[in-house]
């Protein structure tokens, strides 16, 4: 793991749910002994935060708006003579999984931008580059595992292996030098809904065509009661979608706008 993947990790747990939140509270209690009420009001402020973000309606204020951007494709039938390409992103992986004979494999969003990209490719026979590197320092490429995914799971084979990058702008700019010079620049473009607007800015700064293909949306359903009732998973959508508007800002501001995910 290189020194900025570490520091992009260590910057999120700070910053997101529930960390952020607990050290809401702390710095709270540290200022109660001599400013009572700024003390009190971060307590507050804390403990509040973590409570909405663990609901499901809470969350959703987040993830809404990220995933509303982009709707899924109407008409895939239209989309073979629109792109040359599609283009999975990866999402990291499970390692030593033993039910695979102890290799790893993508994990279960990874697999469903996968399910997305095979049912996308058989229904416009379009090629697929899968991208995605190692930030962990694991000997092989999440691009590796997510062709061997494809095979496997959906005898569906991978024309291009990009293997080399850390993150989603890396992913653009490294999967453009694979495709631009084979004449490509128009892709659909897979991934979950709540990435899809960082990854549309980073694909279209490195110089491609992006087709918005977007998978795994969520807050679909009706609404219940038990939305309003915190639950552990509710907070981890939640942080995945704060890391999404972390990562928006943190890259417009040092990429001019070119997308890239933190981790």
């Amino acid at each position: 793991m290189n020194a900025s993947v570490l520091l992009s990790a260590v910057a999120g747990a700070v910053l997101l749910p529930p960390l952020n939140a607990m050290l809401l509270c702390a710095a709270g209690c540290l200022l109660r002994r001599r400013w009572r009420r700024a003390g009190n009001l971060l307590i507050v402020l804390g403990a509040g935060l973590l409570l909405v973000l663990s609901t499901r309606a809470g969350a959703l204020l987040l993830v809404r708006p990220l995933q509303d951007q982009y709707p899924a494709l109407a008409d895939v039938g239209r989309m073979q003579p629109q792109a040359q390409a599609i283009v999975i992103l990866g999402e990291g992986r499970l390692p030593n999984a033993p039910e695979y004979d102890h290799a790893d494999s993508p994990r279960p969003l990874g697999l469903k931008r996968l399910a997305y990209g095979a049912w996308l490719h058989k229904r416009t026979g379009l090629p697929i580059l899968v991208t995605g590197g190692a930030p962990d320092g694991s000997p092989e490429s999440e691009a590796a595992l997510m062709a061997r995914a494809l095979q496997q799971h959906f005898e569906v084979r991978a024309r291009w292996l990009e293997g080399q990058s850390d993150n989603t702008r890396e992913n653009a700019t490294l999967s453009a030098a694979i495709l631009k010079p084979a004449g490509i620049e128009r892709v659909l473009l897979v991934t979950d809904a709540i990435h899809m607007p960082r990854a549309m800015q980073a694909f279209s700064a490195a110089g491609l065509q992006p087709i918005a293909a977007p998978t795994v949306f969520t807050g679909a359903e009706r609404t219940v009661a038990g939305n309003y009732f915190p639950r552990a998973a509710n907070l981890q959508l939640a942080s995945y979608a704060m890391h999404e508007w972390i990562g928006q800002l943190w890259y417009r501001l040092r990429y001019h706008g070119a997308g890239s995910r933190m981790d």
